[in-house]
């Protein structure tokens, strides 16, 4: 069922051309930091911008050093893949340099970089505040919507349960004989990006009655957390579980630290709060960025109980490049690191993850 959702959805797009149908407004975004519950309030559906994993025209637009999740949404736009606004952040400059560049080259109707601040303090999550305040007017504007507290609060009630079933589905990656795979799971949570989320809810629902009458899978010989950034390869996952891997858990921005985290109630306040906790690339006054992001892996990794960590460290994302040591020094599980780059070769990794197996599996 997942296979055939995901080839509709994410592939074939189908649902966001049915959505242009509907005459509504598609509006992109770049990283977990755009608040989508205040562009769904507004009547516009947010989409996570992926791309493709293969490049032909964007090496003539952006330079090569570039990541390769950047280099995709590039590629997608200039092949000719639209959406009539663009949404960032200022949370690492590949994000910013990508903004920028999309601006240029593709010309959305509405773009906005929200000013998102490095350290965590009262200050700074005033700004914050004020900052989403200013986003919000700004897409309004370009909707020609009022801003509406009651449509904030009816979206912010749907992505809380969202966020919520996208949890227990996520409780059942972690059993002692998982029911629901790690790719199915990545699966799920890029599908859920690239529709309304109301939409989403039912698929969801259904997928999770179908995955609790599953016996759970006893075949595998390690369970592991994947660590990572904006990872969107289902394939590269579905070859790790054939391998003898049990994914029993991630922290990648596409899937788990997507969807962590409830918003309150329907005041752009809690909204903010929420945002401004969930990103790796902020500190507060006491910690690093990467105290935090290693305490949200440490936590995910003891609540699924698994056994080891495979970091998935992208070739020119500076989160991977600054963090990635300090990850493997201060986790308490053994840590393969596995270096890639789009489009991904998958046999070149064999070898090492099943040394990894044989050295610390079961």
């Amino acid at each position: 069922m997942i296979s055939k959702i995901f080839q509709e959805f994410f592939v074939e797009r189908r649902k966001i051309e049915e959505y242009r149908r509907r005459g509504k407004k598609i509006i992109g975004t770049m990283c977990n930091t755009v608040p989508e519950e205040v562009i769904h309030a507004f009547g516009a559906v947010p989409i996570r911008l992926f791309g493709v994993n293969e490049f032909k025209e964007v090496y003539a637009k952006f330079p090569s050093w570039m990541c390769s999740y950047s280099r995709g949404v590039m590629e997608d736009a200039l092949r000719g893949f639209k959406v009539d606004g663009v949404v960032s952040s200022t949370t690492d400059d590949t994000k910013i340099h990508l903004f920028s560049s999309y601006t240029f080259y593709v010309k959305p109707d509405f773009s906005y970089l929200i000013q998102f601040p490095f350290v965590k303090d009262e200050l700074s999550f005033q700004f914050f505040k004020d900052e989403l305040e200013r986003f919000s007017l700004k897409l309004a504007n370009f909707l020609k919507v009022d801003i509406d507290e009651k449509k904030l609060r009816d979206s912010v009630k749907i992505y809380n349960e969202y966020r919520i079933l996208c949890s227990r589905i996520d409780s059942l990656r972690s059993m002692e004989n998982p029911k629901v795979s790690g790719s199915e799971f990545l699966s799920l949570m890029l599908i859920s990006q690239q529709m309304l989320k109301e939409d989403f809810l039912q698929i969801a629902r259904d997928f999770y009655r179908e995955a609790e009458r599953r016996e759970g899978r006893e075949d595998y010989k390690i369970r592991v957390h994947v660590s990572g950034t904006d990872f969107t390869d289902v394939n590269f996952l579905r070859n790790l579980e054939e391998w003898g891997l049990a994914i029993v858990s991630d922290d990648f921005c596409t899937s788990a630290a997507y969807y962590s985290g409830l918003v309150d109630d329907s005041s752009i306040e809690s909204v903010a709060k929420r945002y401004f906790s969930i990103c790796s690339c902020t500190m507060s006054a006491k910690d690093s960025p990467i105290d935090e992001r290693i305490e949200f892996i440490s936590r995910r990794i003891e609540k699924s109980e698994a056994e080891a960590a495979i970091l998935m460290k992208e070739r020119g994302c500076e989160i991977c490049g600054h963090q990635c040591s300090w990850i493997v020094r201060e986790l308490n599980v053994p840590v393969l690191v596995l270096d890639y780059e789009y489009p991904i070769s998958i046999e070149q990794y064999k070898t090492r993850v099943e040394a990894f197996i044989e050295s610390f599996g079961r």
